[in-house]
């Protein structure tokens, strides 16, 4: 049987099973509908992919708009409204089991977290049960996205680093669970009207001056003055620059790479040969075979880079990421690369993903001193240098999915759009 149709299996049983605990929960607890159900929902389609970034990390609004649905109209409404509010159109063009498995996780996490509130409010105080009520909404939601990326790593073999985004959520939960209390005590004193403009406000604060500031302002400024500096300097590079981006965002999804972090490897891949500006025309576009020197000179332009970068300001939790892909790109698996020596899983995964991404487009394009290989060229040249030059696993991901990546490119040059993945913790 299939790999991928395992996989589906799977999902379609844990979504149907969350669906119906779900359902057979909600029944016992006490629910009062309202039209005020009808404008929740439309205030989170409204907030589809929305988060708040802060220096510990980035959460969703979803928990604190929902957080007044469990509270007043009751836990099962409040899976309801998740299962409903929590989509998007191009999610139902999804597989059946990840469809299933998103709604019901998602509603199994609101129900579960709106019980949590109402039994630790009924005894104790406003501020333990919100608390505990975020808690266990990450907990739930999380626990679904663990098993099947476990599940789904044993199918597949692959490895990732998605232990890493569930440390990082769970550090969000203080401030989700302050803002769900803001928007609580707004739905108490100014009903649902008030939300919704306590709602637009936030975002208009957070847009211009509160949270994000360096990410709207600095950091995008900063990385389009450097694109336009690179188009000036050398258009190829940047053409290349794009395609590495899209090739490791698809292989990063696959991975199960959250937004957050594909975003910041998309900022990576722009930035991977950045060191490659304080190298001289005549050495980057040297028609025959290097010297020594000339190949040393070129040697050096990942670290050229990381030191480049250090005053690029950003996102904490996004500099780790840039750092390890500007500076470990061309380590190779068996260790004979550079600046390091790294060897194996020595090399942070995201500088092994853009390696592949990076190889394949150097295969498969033009260069002033030499030719494209054909796709089928490029796909036995990867296939020798896998386990020696890249990751054997990475490779093997890359080759399962190149068939819909190269739809996807073709699909991009005809302007037509591209959809975007979920949010890990919802299996997108």
């Amino acid at each position: 049987m299939p790999q991928t149709l395992v996989f589906q299996i799977y999902l379609c049983v844990v979504g149907s099973f969350a669906c119906l605990l779900t359902y057979r929960l909600g029944a016992l607890t006490a629910n009062h509908f309202s039209i005020d159900i009808l404008f929740f929902v439309g205030l989170l389609w409204a907030n589809n992919r929305r988060s708040v970034e802060t220096e510990s990390g980035a959460f969703s609004l979803n928990y604190p708009l929902m957080l007044p649905v469990m509270a007043f109209h009751g836990p099962w409404l409040a899976a309801l409204v998740a299962a409903i509010g929590i989509i998007d159109i191009e999610e139902l063009q999804r597989p059946l089991g990840i469809i299933l498995h998103n709604r019901g996780s998602i509603a199994l996490s609101a129900l579960v977290s709106g019980i949590v509130f109402h039994t630790v409010s009924a005894r104790y105080s406003f501020t333990l049960a919100v608390a505990l009520s975020a808690l266990s909404y990450l907990l739930v939601n999380n626990l679904f996205f663990i098993s099947a990326k476990l599940v789904q790593s044993l199918i597949s073999g692959t490895r990732d680093g998605f232990l890493n985004d569930v440390l990082e959520n769970f550090k969000t939960f203080i401030p989700s669970a302050a803002l769900a209390a803001v928007f609580y005590y707004t739905y108490v004193y100014f009903s649902v009207y008030g939300l919704i403009v306590s709602y637009l406000i936030f975002l208009a604060l957070r847009s211009q001056t509160l949270f994000g500031l360096i990410d709207t302002t600095y950091r995008l400024a900063f990385i389009k003055s450097i694109l336009r500096a690179v188009w000036a300097k050398d258009p190829e590079l940047m053409e290349h620059l794009e395609r590495v981006a899209f090739l490791s965002r698809e292989l990063a999804r696959q991975y199960g790479y959250s937004p957050f972090r594909q975003r910041a490897l998309d900022e990576a891949c722009y930035f991977h040969d950045i060191g490659k500006l304080e190298i001289q025309d005549d050495i980057l576009k040297w028609p025959g075979r290097l010297t020594h020197g000339q190949y040393e000179t070129i040697r050096s332009h990942p670290e050229r880079g990381a030191r480049f970068i250090q005053d690029v300001p950003m996102p904490l939790t996004n500099r780790k990421i840039i750092e390890n892909i500007v500076l470990y790109h061309h380590e190779r698996w068996d260790g004979t690369g550079y600046p390091a020596g790294l060897k194996g899983e020595e090399i942070p995964l995201e500088a092994r993903i853009v390696a592949v991404a990076d190889t394949w487009d150097a295969m498969t394009s033009h260069r002033c001193y030499k030719d494209a290989l054909s796709i089928p060229e490029a796909i036995d040249e990867l296939k020798r240098v896998r386990g020696s030059q890249l990751d054997p696993a990475v490779v093997d991901v890359f080759l399962g999915i190149l068939d819909t990546v190269l739809e996807k490119e073709k699909r991009q040059a005809s302007d037509v759009p591209r959809g975007t993945p979920r949010a890990p913790a919802t299996l997108g």
